[in-house]
């Protein structure tokens, strides 16, 4: 597992376990379970609503439950899973250890992905983000991406589901956002650079600045920069939490950014309860907003409310000049979108200005 303090990472072994304890809330759910297993030709016991598996292909009949058993995603998260040596009781530190069935499955593959963790190939790509007004480059979104051992990219996504199923999304997060800075630096990239964090990442916000200043005063690299950018890829489990995120990095001078506005988990009652300084626009609200009245009366609500409370408003996504008239013409302060530029590992800071009209 990762170390919150020194920063490394790594993954136990799966093959240090030859017992299976399974729990499961339903005698229907248990039913099933004892099917899959007869089915795959493992032996098991069952007391009340728990299954147990003992022997040397317990790593298989686990394997085979999370992969091949015929259960659904849903049910998976349901079923709780306890691995043990041999000889192992079952004590309240081992049953800290419990995790879902879906969890495991999610945790056993990409090989791939773990040695990318293990030798910090993580690398960041950047996304120019323009001023409308001036037409002039205004900064860059920091983008991570991870590189195999034979080079190949693996997305952000994979890396964090990755991350998520092993619990090192704090010691990922960190990585990602030294990278950035530690890149931003060498590039000699001008403008604010746009830096992503998961909140449930978060734990000590203190801590979290602290890090990221010392990497800052490492690098050589203006601090005030930053924009630090909360990412919604999961619920915001406290947001409370969130808000005194929020509250203490602005309190130290930093910019705080609301991202995927419009779209998933960060609705109206999320933009609402932190009042953040930029807001950006989902691209499921931009695209073909230009031929979409529905998604034209949201766009201008957005932009109307952001702009009485002097809040600027980024249109992400933007892959075409009809779009980005539209934002351009309502309430829109900056851009970014493929119609600038891709993501790229050295991103131009010379800009052909589309013609938005």
């Amino acid at each position: 597992m990762p170390c919150r303090e020194c920063g490394t990472f790594c993954v136990p072994e799966q093959q240090e376990f030859d017992r299976v304890l399974l729990s499961v809330p339903s005698m229907e759910l248990l039913i099933l379970l004892e099917e899959s297993m007869r089915r795959g030709g493992f032996d098991f016991e069952v007391n009340g609503l728990s299954l147990k598996h003992s022997g040397a292909d317990s790593v298989t009949a686990l394997q085979f439950l999370a992969c091949q058993a015929n259960l659904s995603d849903f049910q998976q998260r349901e079923i709780q899973l306890l691995t043990l040596r041999s000889g192992e009781e079952v004590t309240f530190d081992v049953m800290r250890g419990v995790q879902s069935l879906d969890k495991y499955r999610r945790s056993m593959g990409h090989p791939e992905v773990r040695k990318c963790l293990e030798n910090k190939r993580i690398e960041t790509h950047f996304q120019p983000v323009v001023e409308i007004a001036s037409q002039q480059l205004h900064g860059f979104e920091a983008l991570s991406r991870g590189r195999n051992e034979t080079g190949e990219i693996i997305s952000p996504t994979v890396l964090f589901e990755y991350a998520r199923a092993n619990d090192a999304v704090f010691f990922l997060d960190r990585l990602a956002r030294e990278t950035a800075i530690r890149t931003a630096a060498e590039l000699e990239l001008p403008g604010r650079i746009f830096i992503n964090f998961l909140p449930n990442a978060i734990y000590d916000p203190r801590q979290c600045l602290r890090t990221t200043l010392e990497i800052a005063d490492e690098a050589n690299f203006d601090p005030s920069r930053i924009v630090f950018e909360v990412t919604e890829t999961e619920r915001i489990e406290d947001m409370d939490h969130l808000g005194r995120i929020f509250d203490y990095y602005r309190h130290n001078g930093f910019k705080v950014a609301l991202d995927d506005v419009g779209s998933g988990y960060a609705g109206l009652n999320t933009l609402i309860d932190l009042s953040p300084d930029i807001i950006k626009v989902d691209r499921e609200i931009i695209i073909d907003i230009d031929r979409n009245p529905l998604k034209q009366s949201i766009f201008r609500g957005l932009a109307t409310a952001a702009r009485e409370q002097g809040i600027e408003v980024v249109a992400e996504g933007i892959e075409t000049k009809e779009e980005f008239a539209f934002v351009a013409k309502n309430g829109a302060t900056l851009a970014q979108g493929f119609l600038f530029a891709k993501p790229m590992r050295n991103p131009p800071t010379n800009l052909m200005w589309p013609n938005p009209s």
